[in-house]
């Protein structure tokens, strides 16, 4: 018997460890060693080291006698003597592959306890471990032997256009199993009873045949002694992915060529460049269009997302100029005009760029009062998200043949109105194209992929079942399905040259007024969500506690916007001014965003008082007054500064006049941020961009700042095909407590 103290499992486990390693050992010198070695963490009290000493060399040394058992044999019984060293190897191997959770709940000492579902995943190695030691295994009373199967698809396209045929072929010493076999093979393990005795599959042939049994869950029909699974175009990689396995995948030829060279990017064959395209392309440029040009030629769909102002538009314009010459040719009976659609505010600035670019399509604006569409309209037909909600039953009769979705993040909510009404228009060949293709959750990522390549990812319901069950919520098959579709280049890759970009954080200090501000809001803001989390579901809550919020954030700004009173000061507000009367006098123009348009009323009132040039542009702009205030600060000759509300004029816009942006309160996406300050980072600009964040210290802002590494954790693991990080980027009451928490109240 042992203490309590021993019993628990941590030292348990430790005591287990020590006595199948020292059972090998002959020196008791060493033996003594070895256990001081082993009880000398700091969890290990002295009285229960003693104990746990003197129990491991009080059993070592029964353990070390000679030993008979009384057995019968054949009728008779027998005194056997008992080979210790080969008797230990029945608890050793078992112990390393189980762990001590393998004695829990025995009822004798020679017991051994394994869950079925544990037993069955690993006893592939648990039959090599005990081969190599000489030691049979018995199941069921029968001898259980080694088996190596071999696996090979034969993929083909007799199903229809959209659909491959995939027939699994299972071979064991040159015979075909059959289906239920290999099936049940994988339910129990790789233990499998045929004429010749119990048969275990090696572990490399259970691993390829749990992914092969994975994606058969597919609808299939049987035909002869192998299955036939029907699986859709798009969803084929997955299936090709499992030559990495060593699985025999064949293909026909055409197909193969076409998946290997969408696989392989850099073997793609670039078409000619239209001879009306008014723009010569940057060989990454060139690489994107001829890409689209590929995907277009075999009917897939694509995600153009390269950082923001590396030139989508050229790209798309260049596809669009490229079937207009005839360069890419559509199947035969596929035709109709294009559909390009963007945020409000872009729709001067694609009108723009096609006349600038490619003026031989006719362009028609599918916007105002008497908008109208019909088989005359033109060559490629603009408008807005706004519209296709509005008017997507009059639209979706209409067969465009590429559409393209600019700033797709604009439908990244799956069940949105907007979205819904985009998913139903019909289009030949879809574009999405987007900078920040995810910004919180992966969630969103579907939504996009999923409108310009449906069906790839599934339905929601599977994918968002993956997210949940794939290890730190992101699924590598499923992203890896996407891959070939999505193409991304960074302005550190695609423009070395440049000029660099520069962001800094200041931080200022709360004056005292906004302190005892700050801290009545702070005490609320905490009531007010704590009270939700207790009485509404998760996703109200999160809205109060996101309005809620808000008021903590006002704060940090000006005081003026929650008490009204004009007399109240701000310090991001003068810190702000006195950088522009500086940068002004240099020469330099200026891009000022928040999210505020309440304190962008203020900014603009100190402008004025103080007899700078601004313009502004917010969501209540008109879209003519848009397109003039951007020409005017753009081609203005004197500096200037441009007020900009962070989702109306994040997005789009080409700004590069600006030399100097500054974010007045920080958002919890950087993706955001940076499309932002890349309205003046982008192609056309000659000289180094400051970005500067305005930050209040020891407040929710300084928190948000830490929030925003988690959002750029999940971005760049989509993008780089990486797979690290939660998956998840939706707020949490743990995410509030910690914009709350003390470090971030002022005592």
């Amino acid at each position: 018997a042992v203490s309590s103290p021993l019993r628990a499992q941590k030292r348990k486990a430790v005591l287990y460890d020590t006595w199948f390693k020292l059972l090998s050992e002959r020196d008791a010198k060493e033996r003594d060693r070895r256990i001081k070695t082993a009880l000398a963490p700091e969890y290990w009290s002295r009285a229960v080291s003693n104990e746990a000493y003197r129990w491991l060399r009080h059993h070592l040394s029964l353990y070390a006698r000679p030993d008979e058992r009384l057995q019968i044999r054949e009728g008779r019984w027998e005194l056997m003597p008992i080979d210790k060293s080969r008797e230990a190897l029945l608890y050793r191997i078992p112990f390393e592959l189980f762990g001590p959770q393998m004695f829990h709940g025995t009822s004798g000492y020679d017991r051994m306890r394994i869950e079925a579902p544990r037993l069955f995943q690993r006893l592939p190695e648990l039959l090599e471990k005990l081969t190599d030691a000489g030691v049979p295994l018995l199941c069921e009373e029968a001898p259980v032997r080694p088996s190596r199967w071999d696996c090979a698809l034969d993929v083909g396209r007799r199903a229809g256009i959209d659909w491959f045929e995939v027939r699994p072929e299972i071979r064991c010493d040159g015979a075909i199993v059959e289906e239920a076999v290999w099936q049940e093979a994988v339910r129990r393990g790789g233990l499998v009873r045929t004429e010749g005795g119990l048969r275990l599959l090696d572990a490399t042939s259970l691993e390829r045949l749990r992914a092969l049994a994975n994606l058969s869950e597919q609808a299939a029909r049987g035909r002869g002694a192998a299955r036939i699974v029907r699986v859709p175009r798009l969803q084929i990689f997955d299936w090709m992915a499992l030559r990495e396995q060593g699985i025999r995948v064949s293909l026909p030829a055409e197909e193969e060529a076409v998946l290997s060279r969408l696989l392989g990017f850099e073997r793609i064959d670039a078409p000619a460049l239209p001879e009306g395209l008014r723009a010569t392309l940057r060989p990454y440029q060139r690489d994107g269009y001829a890409w689209l040009a590929f995907l277009h030629q075999h009917r897939f769909g694509a995600c153009l997302a390269d950082d923001m102002g590396l030139g989508k538009t050229l790209q798309a314009i260049g596809l669009l100029a490229a079937i207009k010459e005839g360069l890419v040719r559509p199947p035969q009976g596929v035709g109709g005009p294009h559909l390009v659609v963007v945020p409000t505010s872009l729709l001067f600035n694609w009108e723009q760029e096609l006349a600038r670019f490619y003026p031989g399509l006719k362009v028609h604006i599918y916007s105002g009062k008497g908008r109208t569409l019909d088989a005359q309209s033109g060559d490629v037909v603009l408008t807005t998200y706004g519209l296709v909600r509005r008017d997507i039953e009059a639209l979706e009769r209409t067969a465009f043949h590429v559409i393209v979705f600019d700033e797709a993040q604009a439908v990244k909510n799956l069940v949105a109105d907007t979205t819904g009404a985009v998913r139903r228009l019909k289009g030949f060949f879809k574009i999405a194209m987007t900078g920040t293709p995810v910004e919180n959750h992966l969630g969103e990522y579907f939504s996009i992929m999923d409108l310009c390549l449906p069906g790839l990812l599934g339905d929601y319901e599977r994918f968002a079942g993956s997210l949940k069950r794939a290890p730190g919520g992101t699924p590598e098959r499923l992203l890896r399905r996407t891959r070939p579709f999505i193409l991304r280049r960074t302005k550190e890759q695609a423009l070395p040259d440049l000029p660099p970009k520069i962001e800094t954080d200041v931080f200022l200090e709360l004056t005292d007024r906004q302190k005892a501000l700050y801290q009545q809001t702070v005490e609320h803001v905490r009531s007010t969500i704590d009270e939700a989390y207790r009485r509404k579901t998760q996703a109200q809550a999160q809205f109060i506690a996101l309005t809620a919020i808000l008021k903590l954030r006002q704060a940090c700004l000006s005081p003026r916007l929650l008490t009204g009173q004009s007399d109240e000061s701000s310090p991001k507000l003068s810190f702000l001014i006195e950088r522009l009367q500086i940068l002004l006098e240099e020469g330099h123009s200026a891009l000022v965003f928040s999210q505020f348009t309440s304190f962008l009323d203020l900014v603009q009132e100190a402008c004025a008082a103080h007899d700078m040039p601004y313009s502004r542009l917010d969501g209540s702009t008109a879209l003519g007054a848009r397109k003039a205030r951007v020409t005017a600060f753009q081609h203005s000759e004197q500096p200037g500064v441009f007020l900009l509300s962070l989702k109306a004029g994040g997005q789009g816009l080409n700004l590069t006049k600006a030399t100097y942006v500054f974010h007045l309160d920080p958002w919890w996406n950087p993706a955001v941020e940076n499309q932002a300050s890349d309205r003046a980072h982008r192609i056309g600009q000659k000289q180094t961009v400051s970005v500067m964040r305005i930050l209040m210290r020891h407040t929710v802002e300084e928190k948000m700042t830490a929030l925003k590494q988690r959002k750029l954790a999940l971005y760049e693991a989509v993008m780089r095909g990486a797979v690290r990080g939660t998956g998840q980027g939706v707020l949490t009451k743990a995410d509030f407590d910690f914009l709350l928490s003390p470090s971030a109240v002022l005592l």
